[in-house]
């Protein structure tokens, strides 16, 4: 009786709530307010295609509403409800060991009841409907149009240097340089500015703690000792990691010298990044990521804005940092490694100092001021001129009896009234000669090096001995110079002076450059191109933390954001979770050093990084479930918030440093139901199939309209075996933009399960003897030699008979695409392959794989072909989706050359299309880049990074190569495109390092190949030849697909009464990406006893990158549009955050315009924007 009672209650409440939900609906429609366009048969329609899209989402937003009725009738109404919890005694999920092959709660297929049931599918064919993208027709213009010329276009320097290396004398890399002393006068002197600094590697020989305690801290203690005593004293610094670990050490009084300081101008924040990061292997999602933590950091504690780039030891410099410096609000940067031959042609050409604009560029808006430095290296030999011999007489920490030399073996002399004269000549003689590689009178001399400054005698005599020179030379009216300290605002702030008009424009001084500066070669062939790839898993876990912190920092700041709209805050809950984002943002920051990610460190010191890596995954996973938990709460009025439960566990598990990640494994029980959340970190609709390890084969996937979803049952393969205890259960997920969706898994009886929706996997073996499976699988062995062939609704892979992909099928075209691994040796010299360096012995050679066994698991939803190799276990899957996952081919190569001696070992593919010698890679998964292959470069300088993909390209077809982690590339044949896997090297390579690399480990490297044929239309392609190109739609999804995947979130305790969904509200288009959501932080506070260091703030930076792409290509399996970057942010937002929205810079430091949140904002193509929201 009390059950019907409660049964009545319900459905009256239900009814009701659906009649209002209609009337609200009904009152939506007939008072939408009228649109202010001026009156015109565009503009009308505009208006009714604006009004038809707000009703659409209001009805999207009543069925939200309707939908959260039903899941609160569904529970009153439930008969087993638990005041606790949904999960009762029945459904709990028991994870005693969830991690182990032989989980304590898994059940053996083979085994139930006592009985063997075998299980076999009926043959089920699977169609999808087709989607496409709208693509507005104006948003093709961008592709097609030609960048605004500029005077060097680095393609073209390219195309006429000869790259030789004729001894140059004293400038070995040069030319002996000469001078008319006549070109100074009093009117026109030589402004010499001396820039003291210090180059701190967070991490490289030490550990970043390490090198702190015994050498960081020093500096900066010194620094507040020793630059008080003489204002005329200067210094900068560049990397925040270090200065906010020293910081925290000191009282207050310090901090308020450091502060003075800066005020006075005597100290400079460069840069102002958490760390130098590199510029090679970096996504910009963290490089903005490290250089919003640095510029927060600064801007909390220094109340100072950075305004020049200081790059003086990356490894290679790319126009993406220039970009994001400039939309920061920096005016100007500097840059040290870059080719030497490029080097030489800019100084010759007096074009060492250039605007730097972006390939893509229509205007001049991304103009940034650079300063390329022309010598070897940033140290003081290779700074005040061409002559190391003679600058290194002017490095005075080195003077004898220091133990450090000169390797010219001429020491420096302590400067005395003897002296001077001589000392202050020539010294002067190689800055006047210096000054001819430049355009103006003004000269820029660095004074520092690797963890300069450390003792204060280094201070005392440095800056004692060459403010005697400077006295000396300025007291000479006949030497026309002016020599002083300076900061690189000092230089550039004389620099502008000296070169600009009246009006405030330089008047032609510099040239415009477009282009980037790699491959980076420092001497004869010696090119960089080995640290693309090398420590390839640390690579690939650095790309899994930035999904896991962007996932983290948008659902935490939606958290906020919702608490904030129902004015429920929630400080505690906050704080504590802020903390750990805190820690993750710092550790993903600290590995974009140009040490970190680029694998060049110390073996003690990757497993430093590695190690806060993991912490970090950690932490963001942690917070993730809690404000998913959160987010799906009934009761978030009165939410009980507890910042250390553990709610649910996300789906894959990260246990060691050094290891790939373990499946988390669902454990049902007889008659248990188990609900899944996924979460999707994209402001885009997802359709993709998502695979989730269950202990039984027996299942039913239920979404969260309660309607049954096909699923396939695979086999779980461990190495040489099969697990009879674990099962991988794929099915296809429909998820909105920046949502969480529940998917059910439900045990069943056997031979309970519907056929046409429980579809099990057969196996098929070739080469070598079936495996033992469970039995609800078929098993067929076939003796067949020929190629074979797996077939989709969108495409087709045709495979040897020794199982390596041979061609691809794509709308009805094939194009040959044959798969091979090859292998390269090392030269046999004195200096060779190392952590930093590619010098092949010869080209690659194919690997033999002899006749492997292949292993064809094929399904109605996904085919997976396998074969294990010596080095590699290589797996391609195609799948059966509507969605950009079921456009191209997966690719997972699970790398082990732990046996091998000095061996890098790359995959190439081997295609029809006719590319001769272009190819396109990415530069920091913001822009694609032309490459040109040269016959009169050696091999290893026609390797670039490829940091997310790269593609290659004639009239007809399109072949992209989609990585989920940065490694090194190139397309060395026409019709040929292949990218280094790991490397294994038993020497070092004469940078620095003192090591080979040899502490290889177990590595994933994932791909997606996309087969894109070419449609005949107008928009087809560039109608330029331009160092600039982009990816399709398709190729953009697929890349974001790869690097923020949907995350699965399992319970792992009684969560309570929770929604089915929770939704942000809103969808971007199709060409506009969230870059970020991110919660800024207050300035550390004291409550009570109770000390914050990192106290969330009330303010969110959102970041958005309108991306430019190529509308000669399908954009098959998206169901968005584009509409001219039309973005309303109450549209997205329509629950969270205050009307009140200003633009700001990119690192939050500087306001723009001020607008609502209803305003329309007009987003060019390329660009990224940010915008400060308020809490409600």
């Amino acid at each position: 009786m009390l059950y019907r009672m409660r049964l009545r209650a319900s459905s009256l409440v239900f009814g009701g709530a659906v009649s209002l939900a209609t009337l609200v609906l009904l009152y939506q429609v007939l008072s939408l307010p009228p649109e202010t366009h001026p009156p015109g048969d565009a503009k009308e329609m505009r208006s009714l295609e604006s009004r038809l899209h707000r009703l659409e989402n209001d009805i999207q937003s009543n069925h939200h509403t309707i939908q959260e009725i039903k899941d609160l009738v569904r529970q009153l109404g439930s008969a087993n409800i638990k005041a606790n919890g949904l999960l009762g005694p029945s459904d709990s999920i028991s994870l005693p060991n969830k991690f182990a092959r032989n989980s304590l709660n898994a059940m053996n297929v083979n085994d139930i009841n006592g009985q063997e049931v075998p299980q076999k599918s009926a043959s089920v064919v699977i169609h999808h409907n087709k989607t496409f993208a709208n693509i507005a027709q104006d948003d093709c213009i961008f592709g097609q149009a030609a960048a605004s010329p500029v005077d060097i276009q680095m393609e073209d320097v390219y195309n006429i240097l000869k790259f030789d290396n004729p001894d140059g004398g004293a400038w070995k890399q040069g030319w002996n340089i000469q001078y008319d002393e006549s070109q100074w006068t009093p009117d026109k002197k030589l402004k010499v500015f001396v820039i003291p600094h210090s180059h701190n590697d967070p991490g490289w020989i030490k550990t970043v703690e390490q090198y702190f305690s015994d050498q960081t801290r020093h500096i900066l203690d010194h620094m507040v000792q020793r630059l008080p005593q003489d204002q005329r004293r200067k210094f900068i610094w560049a990397e925040m990691s270090y200065l906010s670990m020293w910081w925290d050490q000191q009282p207050e009084s310090v901090k308020d010298v450091v502060r003075s300081l800066a005020d006075r101008g005597q100290l400079e924040i460069v840069t102002g990044g958490w760390v130098m990061n590199d510029e090679a292997n970096t996504h910009y999602f963290a490089m903005l990521e490290q250089m919003v933590e640095g510029h927060e950091w600064v801007r909390l504690n220094l109340g100072i804005k950075p305004n020049n780039g200081w790059a003086i030891d990356p490894f290679g410099m790319t126009p993406t940092m220039a970009y994001l410096l400039k939309r920061m609000g920096l005016e100007n940067m500097l840059i040290q490694r870059v080719h030497y031959s490029v080097k030489k042609h800019l100084a010759r050409e007096k074009s060492l100092e250039f605007k730097w604009r972006q390939i893509w560029d229509t205007g001049s808006s991304s103009d940034m001021f650079c300063h390329m430095m022309p010598f070897y290296s940033y140290d003081i030999p290779h700074t005040c001129g061409p002559d190391p011999k003679i600058c290194c007489q002017f490095d005075f920490l080195r003077m004898s009896g220091s133990g450090v030399t000169c390797p010219w073996r001429v020491p420096p002399q302590p400067i005395t009234s003897y002296n001077v004269k001589s000392r202050a000549e020539l010294l002067l003689d190689q800055y006047r000669k210096k000054a001819q590689l430049f355009r103006s009178n003004v000269l820029l001399v660095p004074l520092g090096d690797d963890f300069r400054y450390v003792r204060a005698e280094e201070w005392d005599n440095q800056y004692t001995n060459y403010q005697k020179l400077f006295d000396y030379m300025n007291s000479r009216e006949d030497l026309h110079v002016q020599a002083q300290f300076g900061t690189l605002a000092d230089y550039f702030r004389a620099l502008h002076e000296e070169t600009d008009s009246p009006a405030g424009e330089e008047q032609g001084v510099f040239p415009t450059l477009s282009g980037d500066f790699f491959t980076y070669a420092d001497r004869d062939d010696h090119y960089w191109s080995g640290y693309y790839t090398t420590r390839p898993f640390h690579k690939g876990l650095d790309r899994i933390l930035e999904g896991y912190l962007r996932g983290a920092e948008i659902l935490y700041s939606s958290m906020l954001g919702s608490q904030s709209a129902i004015n429920t805050p929630m400080p505690e809950l906050a704080n504590l979770l802020m903390s750990r984002l805190v820690v993750a943002r710092r550790n993903l920051a600290l590995f974009q050093h140009h040490d970190g990610i680029t694998g060049t460190a110390k073996d003690h010191v990757v497993v430093d990084y590695a190690k806060k890596m993991l912490e970090s995954i950690h932490n963001c996973q942690h917070v993730i479930q809690q404000a998913a938990h959160y987010l799906l709460s009934f009761e978030q009025r009165s939410y009980n918030a507890n910042a250390g439960s553990v709610y649910y566990e996300l789906g894959e598990k990260f246990l060691e440093h050094n290891k790939l990640a373990s499946h988390m494994i669902v454990a049902l029980r007889d008659g248990s139901s188990v609900p899944i959340v996924i979460y999707n970190p994209l402001a885009q609709r997802r359709q993709e199939l998502f695979t989730i390890r269950t202990s039984s084969p027996y299942v039913e996937i239920i979404d969260s309209k309660e309607k049954m979803v096909p699923c396939q049952v695979d086999p779980v393969f461990l190495k040489s075996e099969v697990s009879q205890t674990m099962f991988d259960i794929t099915f296809l997920v429909d998820v909105p933009a920046l949502s969480l969706m529940t998917y059910t898994i439900k045990a069943r009886e056997p031979g309970t399960v519907n056929p046409k929706m429980v579809m099990f996997s057969d196996v098929i073996v070739r080469h070598t003897v079936a495996p033992t499976v469970p039995s609800v699988f078929n098993v067929i062995e076939e003796k067949d030699t020929n190629p074979f062939s797996v077939q989709t609704d969108q495409v087709e892979a045709t495979f040897s008979s020794n199982g390596l992909l041979q061609a691809v099928t794509r709308q009805g075209q094939t194009i040959p695409v044959s798969l091979e691994f090859v292998k390269y040796g090392v030269k046999n010299n004195r200096e060779t392959s190392g952590a930093y360096l590619f010098l092949p012995d010869k080209e690659a050679v194919p690997v033999d794989i002899g006749r492997a066994g292949v292993m064809l698991v094929k399904g109605p939803l996904m085919s997976t072909v396998s074969m294990q190799l010596k080095n590699v276990h290589h797996v391609v899957k195609i799948k059966n989706s509507p969605g950009v996952d079921g456009i191209g081919l997966d690719i997972s190569n699970h790398v082990d050359i732990t046996a091998e001696h000095n061996f890098e070992f790359a995959m190439r593919l081997n295609t029809g299309i006719k590319n001769d010698n272009i190819f396109y890679t990415d530069l920091n998964g913001f822009q694609i880049i032309k490459r040109v292959r040269y016959a009169k470069l050696p091999l290893q300088a026609n390797y670039y990074p490829i940091p997310s993909q790269a593609f290659i390209q004639d009239k007809d077809f399109r072949l992209s190569l989609i990585s989920a982690q940065p490694l090194g590339g190139a397309s060395l044949q026409s019709g040929q495109l292949e990218i280094m896997m790991d490397r294994r090297l038993n020497q070092d390579d004469n940078r620095g390092l003192g090591q080979g690399i040899l502490d290889n480990l177990h590595t994933s490297n994932n791909f997606r190949v996309l087969v894109e044929p070419r449609i005949s239309t107008k928009e087809s392609g560039p109608a330029h030849d331009g160092p600039a190109a982009f990816p399709s739609l398709v190729a953009h999804a697929a890349t974001n697909t790869l690097l923020y995947p949907v995350y699965s979130l399992i319970p792992v305790s009684k969560v309570g009464p929770m929604h089915s969904s929770w939704t942000v509200g809103g969808e971007l288009p199709c060409d506009v990406h969230m870059v970020n959501l991110r919660t800024m932080l207050d300035p550390p506070s004291t409550t009570g006893a109770q000390r914050l260091q990192h106290p969330a703030g009330k303010t969110t930076s959102l970041t958005l990158h309108r991306l430019g792409f190529d509308c000669g290509l399908k954009s098959q399996g998206l169901s968005c549009s584009t509409n001219g970057g039309k973005v309303r942010l109450s549209e997205v937002f329509p629950n969270m955050f205050s009307e009140q929205v200003h633009q700001m810079s990119l690192s939050m430091l500087y306001e723009g315009v001020d607008m609502t949140k209803s305003y329309t904002l007009s987003l060019q193509p390329m660009e990224l924007y940010t915008f400060r929201l308020l809490l409600s």
